[in-house]
């Protein structure tokens, strides 16, 4: 069958449409292609990188009791009956007064060996005597009794025929325990309770001088000691 003129120009036009249409598609196919799956992101070693800014942010985890303020820290507790004295002994202990300080000496008093009646005694106090009384005081804080070999000393000036006495007294000067007469031909026992006493004073009194013209002698507490 013959086509008119027309009717061929209809088929080329008609048939020319749809291959146009797909090479459109196939172009938005591949457009599309190289756009969402394709595409790769190329960063050089170079580039400037964006700085970081980090902030730190310090925690603090209160636990019970606790507190940041130097105000609230814990406090070291002061006995109120610690007077910073010396320390109390342990029990059964036994201390030389030749190894103590002397708190107060009113005379002339010294921590030496001594010798009494031709018995020696290493830890011992040398004293003084005269008319007027001469004393040594000790702290015996914690202590309960006080013991000594007690006479005129062997190298003595004025030791022979004089007598004196030794007296212990508490802090406020009342005596304690009886009173101990001393002379060089004896050794005398000295054995006083000083329970409770925070100091005691030790005194020497001559009560007879052998010789007129002297006024003293030298006493001995042979290895007196606290206990």
């Amino acid at each position: 069958m013959d086509l008119t003129k027309q009717e061929r120009r209809a088929r080329r036009r008609f048939g020319v449409i749809p291959k146009w249409f797909e090479l459109l598609a196939i172009c938005a196919a591949t457009i599309a292609a190289g756009f969402f799956g394709g595409r790769e992101t190329v960063v050089r070693a170079d580039d400037p990188k964006p700085a970081v800014t980090v902030t730190a942010t310090a925690t603090v985890t209160a636990t019970p009791g606790s507190s940041t303020n130097a105000e609230d820290e814990p406090r070291t507790e002061i006995d109120p009956s610690d007077s910073g004295g010396p320390e109390s002994p342990d029990p059964g202990s036994v201390v030389y007064l030749a190894d103590r300080d002397v708190v107060d000496g009113g005379g002339d008093v010294s921590a030496q060996p001594v010798t009494i009646r031709g018995e020696h005694y290493a830890k011992s106090v040398r004293l003084a005597c005269d008319s007027e009384g001469d004393s040594v005081v000790y702290t015996t804080s914690g202590y309960t009794r006080l013991e000594a070999k007690v006479g005129i000393l062997a190298d003595s000036p004025n030791a022979i025929g004089s007598v004196g006495s030794i007296q212990v007294a508490n802090a406020a000067g009342n005596p304690i325990g009886e009173e101990v007469s001393i002379q060089s031909s004896r050794i005398e026992d000295l054995s006083v309770d000083i329970s409770g006493q925070d100091q005691i004073k030790i005194s020497c009194v001559m009560t007879k001088s052998g010789d007129e013209s002297s006024s003293y002698f030298y006493s001995g507490l042979g290895n007196a000691s606290l206990s």
